[in-house]
């Protein structure tokens, strides 16, 4: 049908940058490397795959001295969806075990394509949960990544509970996320 054919991706930007990497190889003189050459190296010395690993081992490097790397994490100001949904959860009559919504449906999601999975819409059985979309309404103290203090120990803020009344912490010893009072944490680092 008119139309409905498949989109060709062209290779212009592909075929343009491996023109321009050639030409940069040939005009400034520089040496070209191969991941398979950079594998062999890093692994003689014994080092981890990571980008200034990879870089030392490129360079040349074997034996010298090193400083620290340096890892920058770009963080956004706000939040990009202000709104965040929850799935409901039905009991699957198959196992009694809770599974979410989409765990529990047809795979098709647009009406022009036909059914290509089973329906497991038939398996679900009472609702246990009902499905919940959040609206984000304002831009709290602490924000993910945050470094803040609390019992004399330095943690990382995962995020805001309960309208900005708890703190998030990333990997509380004995407990996975954390969350304690506003007033028991202070900021250290932004």
């Amino acid at each position: 049908m008119f139309g409905w054919e498949p989109k060709i991706k062209p290779f212009k930007p592909e075929t343009f940058i491996s023109t321009v990497r050639w030409r940069l190889t040939k005009d400034t003189g520089y040496k070209v490397t191969f991941g398979y050459i950079t594998k062999a190296k890093r692994r003689l010395l014994k080092l981890d795959k990571s980008h200034h690993n990879d870089a030392f081992v490129i360079a040349g490097g074997e034996y010298q001295t090193r400083c620290e790397a340096l890892n920058l994490l770009q963080i956004r100001r706000n939040k990009r969806s202000m709104a965040q949904f929850y799935d409901a959860k039905y009991l699957d009559i198959r196992d009694k075990k809770p599974k979410s919504g989409t765990e529990l449906f047809s795979g098709r999601s647009k009406r022009n394509k036909n059914l290509n999975s089973e329906n497991l819409r038939a398996y679900r059985g009472h609702k246990l949960l009902k499905g919940q979309r959040r609206v984000k309404k304002l831009r709290y103290r602490y924000q993910p990544h945050d470094e803040v203090e609390f019992e004399g120990a330095v943690f990382e803020v995962v995020g805001m509970q309960n309208q900005g009344t708890g703190v998030k912490l990333k990997n509380s010893p004995g407990i996975k996320n954390k969350v304690v009072k506003i007033s028991a944490v202070k900021l250290l680092k932004k």
